[in-house]
This record gives structure tokens, sequence and C-alpha cells, in this order.
């Protein structure tokens, strides 16, 4: 008779990845960095389990999206106020918060849950290069050579 064992949470080792995303498209970083932070690339982590990826995204400041995609889509926020719901096109919010739309990419393929929230608070973007993570090593990873 055979048994199936399953890996426990306290076995799970911490991993962080650095991800460079200078001239990548953005749908095709938020789909593979919303994979890693699931956990997709590793056999042993199950759904239930907190697979412990922290992920550092630099230079999301020159990130690439089409232009088209630049004035034809907007980000809706609603202050909660009658009227106040206001529409802000990809552009626009990209000059003022560079590291915005990504944040808004990754967070849409993830769980809506708690769970995904959790998961969420492991991503950290920055606009340039510098990063104030050195001291955990982090393993630098190329998007286009991961296949999930």
């Amino acid at each position: 008779m055979r048994s199936t064992t399953s890996i426990k949470q306290s076995d799970i080792k911490e991993k962080w990845y650095l991800v460079d995303v200078k001239d990548k498209r953005i749908g095709r970083v938020a789909t593979v960095v919303s994979q890693l932070l699931r956990g997709r690339n590793n056999p042993l982590v199950r759904p239930y389990h907190n697979p412990k990826v922290k992920i550092i995204i630099i230079n999301a400041g020159s990130i690439d999206f089409t232009e088209k995609k630049g004035l034809t889509k907007f980000y809706k926020n609603y202050s909660g106020f009658p009227g106040g719901l206001k529409f802000v096109n990809l552009e626009d919010t990209f000059k003022k918060f560079p590291e915005r739309p990504l944040q808004i990419a990754i967070k849409g393929m993830l769980p809506k849950t708690k769970k995904g929230d959790e998961i969420f608070s492991n991503l950290y973007i920055y606009p340039g290069q510098d990063h104030k993570h050195e001291a955990q090593r982090p393993e630098l990873i190329d998007i286009e050579d991961i296949k999930l």
C-alpha cells in the first residue's frame, strides 16, 4: 500500500527573486510574476500553502506597453461620494506613479481572498534601478526564460 506524503508549511524555504522589467511588456511580466508569487513553479507547494516567494521588480518606470493601450486603457477610482467617479488613462497614471500599472495588473491576477492579499504583500516594485533588499541576496531571473 502506497501513501502520499505532503510537504509541511515549515518545510518551505523563503526564496527571493529579482526581476528587471526594462523594455518588457506589462502583460507578460504580470503573468509570470503572479504565477511565481503563487508558487506555481514549485511542484511541492500546494494551493493552501504560503509559497514564501518574495519578488523585487526594478526598472518599472521603463516598462513597455503599446501606445494604443496607453490612451485607451482607463483606471477608475471612486471616492464614495455622489459624482466622485474618476477615470484616468494608463499613460497619465504611468507618468505620475510609474509602478502603479504593474501593481494593478499583478493584483488582478491573484486570488481575491485573504491569501491573495498575503501573497501580494510579498511583491516589491521600484521605478528605478535601486532597491533596499541587497541583504537578502535575491536571485536574478529573466522573464523570457520562465515557462509556466
